[in-house]
């Protein structure tokens, strides 16, 4: 980079916030190949403005960065460029009991937040895989909601506004804190999940709930994958939990590493829900009746279980990593494809991990392989993704720079599409500086630096 930008980048936001040093640019890279040339650490909306402004005069490919949980599954590696981090504007604006509204910084970590509404019996209803750690808008770029997607919904669903800073450098706010504020496009739901492709979010209008009178888990063991999902399509169906989650032997095999022994071997349904008390007692007596087995979990070991839930992953990857496919079907072919793709694992004799959001009919697979090995799990993944279409769904790889099956599944909905989709990005950054590997529109896009 030349002394001349960073001169300037020094002059908007300090010379202590902005960083060349070797360490902090490897801390925001995604490989070991690539880093940016500079991290900036603005402190309000408006040095994010200039910082772009700059950028685009420069032609400097800029990446947004919060806590970086979800970067290596939204974002390509990019070799230069700068990224701007925004944990520094970690703000409160405004908190409104009556409402049930809170006006947040965009860097503000989710798990202070919720502390702080909590004193007042609050929260907001996004539980991500890392909910002590990301910030509110990482959670709202990468659309990241949790297991409680189940129960509570979209985290689209509890946003009522963003400011965002556009790649030109001009500063755009979205609905407002009633619920009724749309009077054009939808706009503040488009830009939620864009992943920064389209600007930076830096402020959030959060819709709170009132803090649930009772919370319970409920665990349940069974000797084979076949039984399990057959409890938890009646679990799912007659008691409509928060959170339903099903893991194949392997997966609860990995739990005990990840800090957590459950009873009992084989397959496991781990279900939570949060309600009015009576509701929750009718709930979980329901559960108990219908499976004698089951483990009522509650406190503080509730929180060790659905902790070791959401570390599953990085235990699984340990020190080499591993690749993650996601597939999304249909609830009513669940039972087909996780059954069919656990034989498929099986056949292929790679190391191999299910879990299913299952009420969603959403399923991580997670394969014993390097990322950056993927050629050697590619069959098997093909495999499974052809299994996902027939069915009429989807199967992508979150963690790789293969995006083939994602541009083959956008393509599969119509060729206009593409075209459509670049429009939309021409429109909104017409310099095309706006992150450039998040793979949200990498597909589509001609920056080599982006497509894999």
């Amino acid at each position: 980079m030349r002394q001349e930008i960073v001169q300037k980048l020094e002059k908007i936001v300090g010379s202590d916030n902005c960083r060349l040093d070797a360490e902090v640019r490897n801390l925001h890279s995604l490989s070991k190949n690539s880093a940016p040339e500079a991290v900036v650490y603005p402190e309000d909306s408006r040095q994010v403005a200039d910082i772009l402004r700059l950028a685009g005069e420069e032609g400097l490919p800029v990446v947004p960065w919060g806590a970086g949980t979800m970067a290596g599954r939204g974002l390509l590696s990019l070799n230069g460029g700068l990224v701007i981090n925004l944990t520094r504007m970690n703000k409160i604006i405004e908190y409104d009991y009556e409402n049930m509204t809170a006006y947040v910084e965009a860097g503000i970590p989710l798990g202070e937040l919720q502390k702080t509404l909590r004193t007042h019996n609050l929260f907001w209803p996004v539980e991500p895989v890392e909910p002590d750690t990301c910030t509110v808008g990482g959670c709202i770029a990468a659309g990241a909601s949790g297991p409680s997607k189940l129960g509570y919904g979209d985290v689209k669903f509890h946003i009522l506004g963003l400011e965002v800073v556009l790649p030109t450098g001009e500063i755009i706010r979205t609905g407002g804190k009633t619920v009724k504020n749309v009077q054009d496009y939808d706009n503040t739901r488009f830009l939620a999940g864009s992943w920064g492709s389209l600007g930076i979010i830096t402020k959030a209008m959060l819709k709170l709930r009132p803090v649930p009178e009772k919370e319970t888990t409920v665990f349940l063991s069974f000797k084979q994958l076949k039984e399990a999902i057959g409890a938890a399509r009646i679990i799912r169906n007659e008691t409509l939990p928060l959170s339903l989650e099903l893991l194949d032997d392997n997966a609860m095999a990995v739990l005990a590493r990840a800090g957590w022994q459950p009873s009992g071997k084989g397959a496991g349904v781990l279900v939570s829900y949060s309600g009015f008390r009576e509701q929750v007692d009718t709930q979980v007596d329901y559960v108990k009746k219908q499976f004698s087995g089951a483990s009522i979990l509650e406190g503080e070991k509730a929180v060790a279980a659905w902790r070791a839930r959401r570390q599953l992953f990085p235990a699984f990857a340990g020190n080499t990593g591993a690749v993650m496919v996601s597939a999304a079907v249909p609830f009513t072919a669940l039972e087909e494809f996780i059954t069919r793709a656990r034989e498929e694992l099986d056949r292929s004799r790679k190391g191999s991990a299910l879990i299913s959001h299952f009420g969603n009919g959403h399923v991580h697979i997670l394969l014993d392989a390097a990322p950056e090995t993927y050629a050697g799990v590619q069959g098997i993944v093909n495999t499974l993704a052809s299994l996902a279409e027939n069915l009429g769904g989807l199967l992508v790889v979150d963690n790789t720079e293969d995006l083939s099956l994602t541009r083959r599944w956008v393509e599969a909905r119509g060729k206009a599409i593409m075209e459509l989709l670049s429009r939309i990005k021409a429109a909104f950054d017409p310099k095309g500086i706006m992150a450039p590997n998040s793979k949200v529109l990498a597909y589509v896009t001609n920056n080599s630096r982006a497509v894999s």
